[in-house]
């Protein structure tokens, strides 16, 4: 078997799946007037990916576990062209609502079981899976947002047509790889998928996500509350939320395979949640103290390179509470689960802080960030739960708290 070559069907639906889902940021004026619906509803549409992996990421990491990875990823790549299809057709906004959600449950049904893929196709080299295939999705919606401005040449539905042609292409080409995998699952017992250890694991999902898409939400906002013009701060905004993702992506791609390889995957942790408190606390003095855009406009990126690393490698740590994949995959469900709760709730309670400037946001944000540092080291390597054991110095046997 080359796992490669296997895991770029997969790959490929994530990217569709990420593509789908934030062509619609940029969009959200012109779906409101096609529509005739208020801003708020056209963001609704946007949330709804975010809400179907709180509702769904369990139920879909137990039908991978229970039953097969692959089994899950067809109901994804179907679910994903029913309802970007509908899309084109949709002649109201409940209809356009009903087709977003059947798009947004493939999402939760390709991601939350990525622990599974990469434990059963990539043992001990998971995470450069999971880093690559976070990146994937990341770099998806990056590409959408930005490129979906110009496919409305014609009219919205020409590029709602876009994204589900891409989705039929993985419809289409994932069973030719997909079939057989994964093929290493060593039991179909799930006792034991949680530990109480997993909780640090989940602080930091729950952290960098949320924060990521608080900053992206409210950027425009601040800005226009430091005095920069309207004008400015939408567009300066817009550019910042497709710099996260595109750092998100790269970063998740290159940073967690790079440390792996080296063997220094604590370390990697270490340095990335530093640099991810020092962007974040710097992009939260910006938007809330000094609007410097060219600092903002570097910053985003960085947050979201050095963010998504430490997200995608604290991932994967989750899967290294079991030796088996399929209670692997539900780990990174229930990681999912909880990233999403902290989009639901932080960008809601704390946003408004940050539009509203001031010594008091920068030191809780510095509190919630420390406290991510601090977790840092005692996130689960590779060692007694399968994978590639961590390297200490001079010594190849790994770390196994």
């Amino acid at each position: 078997m080359n796992s490669t070559r296997d895991l770029i069907p997969y790959w490929y639906l994530l990217f569709t799946i990420g593509f789908g889902w934030f062509m619609l940021a940029p969009l959200v004026p012109e779906v409101s007037r096609a529509f005739s619906v208020g801003t708020s509803s056209v963001l609704l549409l946007v949330s709804l990916y975010g809400y179907t992996m709180v509702v769904l990421g369990l139920l879909s990491g137990f039908i991978s576990a229970r039953f097969s990875v692959v089994r899950s990823l067809y109901i994804s790549a179907a679910l994903s062209v029913i309802g970007l299809a509908l899309r084109i057709v949709a002649y109201n906004y409940t209809f356009l609502f009903i087709a977003t959600l059947i798009a947004a449950v493939a999402y939760p049904m390709a991601v939350a079981p990525v622990g599974s893929v990469a434990e059963s196709l990539t043992p001990g080299r998971a995470h450069t899976t999971v880093g690559i295939s976070v990146g994937i999705l990341f770099m998806g919606m990056a590409i959408g947002s930005l490129v979906s401005p110009y496919l409305i040449a014609d009219g919205i539905r020409e590029a709602f047509g876009v994204s589900a042609i891409l989705a039929l292409v993985a419809l289409v080409v994932l069973p030719m790889r997909a079939r057989d995998y994964p093929q290493d699952y060593r039991g179909r017992s799930l006792r034991g998928s949680f530990r109480t250890g997993m909780l640090k694991n989940w602080y930091v999902g729950f952290l960098v996500s949320s924060i990521s898409v608080m900053f992206g939400s409210i950027a425009s906002s601040s800005l226009i509350a430091r005095g920069v013009p309207e004008g400015t701060a939408l567009s300066v905004g817009g550019l910042l939320s497709a710099l996260t993702f595109l750092g998100s992506g790269t970063g998740a791609i290159i940073v967690p395979p790079v440390f792996e390889r080296l063997g220094r995957v604590r370390a990697g942790m270490l340095l990335t949640s530093a640099l991810s408190a020092v962007s974040a606390s710097t992009i939260s003095y910006l938007l809330g103290l000094r609007p410097l855009l060219a600092l903002l406009i570097a910053f985003f990126f960085l947050y979201g390179f050095f963010g998504n690393s430490y997200w995608s490698m604290a991932m994967t740590s989750t899967t290294y509470y079991s030796d088996d994949p399929a209670r692997a995959g539900l780990a990174t469900s229930m990681y999912s689960v909880a990233t999403n709760v902290g989009v639901a709730l932080i960008p809601v309670f704390f946003g408004p802080l940050v539009i509203s400037g001031g010594a008091f946001q920068l030191a809780v944000l510095a509190v919630l960030f420390a406290a991510g540092v601090a977790v840092s080291p005692f996130l689960k390597l590779a060692g007694s739960g399968g994978g590639v054991p961590e390297k200490g110095p001079g010594e190849p046997v790994g770390d196994s708290r």
